[in-house]
């Protein structure tokens, strides 16, 4: 009986302590595999994040663009320009609309107003449309009970400018239950006419703004807005260019539109390069009231978009401490230096990474 316990003596305090200190350090490098897989996972979740919205917000901002105007005739909202109301459909804001050509100046972002066709959804979801023949020489177009409800519920009213398929727009003078009356013929051509079915769009006047208020943003850092609603979290700043036909006169531009954008940096008889789009061709700084440098000379614009990560990423070996550098300098978009904006905080903008966007749009629905 004795050889039989001797023979099953335990582990000595050495070896117990040994084999803690081997788990211990297994077990730590464990979770520091752990720790750092996920921080890596987030950190490509946010880059993956931002891109898709800088993207998101550039697709936004594009169509709108790319219907400016809808073949307007009449001031929509506040597309207006100048101490006269003129109506625009295009209404560009910048913050420092007499700054000099071709010199960093802006602070903040741009905004932007457009005349675009409303959202508005009629019978069965889709747009609104004619209920019976109308011809050009009539003020009078008929719809249904449930589109003229519709559009009622997206804003139409007396004043309201409306679009028939997108060729004859007019102001409405007279809401009925099933019909509007327009303050024009739909055309000048009394032979003109638009079958039952044509689309009816209530035109509106949007704003595209950038906001950085938290409450406003719905918790994140800066956002999208369009008239005042927030759209895409993330977008730090957006910075808009113009191409204008016609608002130039000095030569090699002829004095009015050629369909040919027109020269800016090189006017005037003999300079190298004269005559050739660059990109110091576009405007970006201009108020845009006075002939001929007017909105309908627009023809195309230079969109700019800068989306940042909505929090700064931790550090992925740290623990929690911030991520020191991730942007390494101010972003420079056009005519914007985001280090002379009020409130410029080198080290927490280097915090956040940050993805840029560019685009160039040909502007469809405006006439010289």
């Amino acid at each position: 009986m004795r050889r039989i316990w001797q023979a099953e003596e335990g582990v000595t305090l050495i070896e117990l302590m040994a084999a803690v200190v081997i788990t211990t350090v297994v077990a730590a490098a464990a979770m520091t595999l752990v720790v750092t897989s996920n921080k890596a996972t987030q950190v490509n979740e946010q880059v993956a994040d931002t891109q898709q919205n800088v993207r998101l917000a550039m697709e936004l901002i594009s169509q709108d663009i790319k219907l400016a105007g809808f073949n307007m005739s009449n001031a929509v909202g506040a597309c207006t320009v100048g101490p006269l109301n003129y109506p625009a459909p295009i209404v560009p804001g910048d913050n420092v609309p007499g700054g000099a050509v071709g010199v960093i100046n802006d602070t903040g972002p741009d905004t932007v107003r457009l005349v675009v066709p409303s959202m508005t959804a009629g019978t069965g979801g889709g747009t609104p449309v004619l209920s019976a023949m109308a011809t050009g020489a009539s003020n009078t177009i008929a719809l249904s009970a449930a589109d003229m409800s519709a559009m009622t519920a997206s804003g139409l009213a007396i004043g309201s400018v409306v679009s028939v398929g997108g060729s004859s727009s007019s102001q409405v003078t007279v809401v009925g239950a099933a019909s509007l009356t327009l303050a024009k013929p739909l055309s000048t051509s009394s032979i003109a006419q638009f079958p039952s079915g044509t689309p009816v769009y209530l035109l509106q006047c949007v704003q595209y703004t950038i906001s950085t208020v938290s409450a406003v943003c719905a918790g994140s850092t800066s956002c999208l807005l369009r008239n005042g609603i927030p759209m895409v979290d993330g977008i730090e700043d957006l910075q808009l260019a113009y191409g204008c036909d016609g608002c130039n006169i000095l030569p090699p531009n002829p004095p009015g539109p050629d369909g040919i954008i027109d020269d800016q940096d090189a006017p005037g008889p003999g300079p190298i390069g004269s005559g050739v789009f660059t990109p110091a061709d576009y405007v970006t700084n201009n108020a845009w009231s006075l002939p001929p440098m007017v909105p309908d000379k627009i023809k195309l614009v230079q969109v700019t978009i800068v989306a940042r990560e909505n929090q700064p990423p931790r550090a992925l070996a740290e623990g929690n401490n911030r991520q020191a550098i991730n942007t390494a300098g101010p972003v420079i978009v056009s005519d914007h230096n985001p280090s002379v904006d009020a409130g410029y905080n080198a080290t927490t903008y280097q915090q956040q990474r940050r993805r840029v966007l560019t685009r160039t749009i040909q502007v469809r629905n405006l006439e010289s």
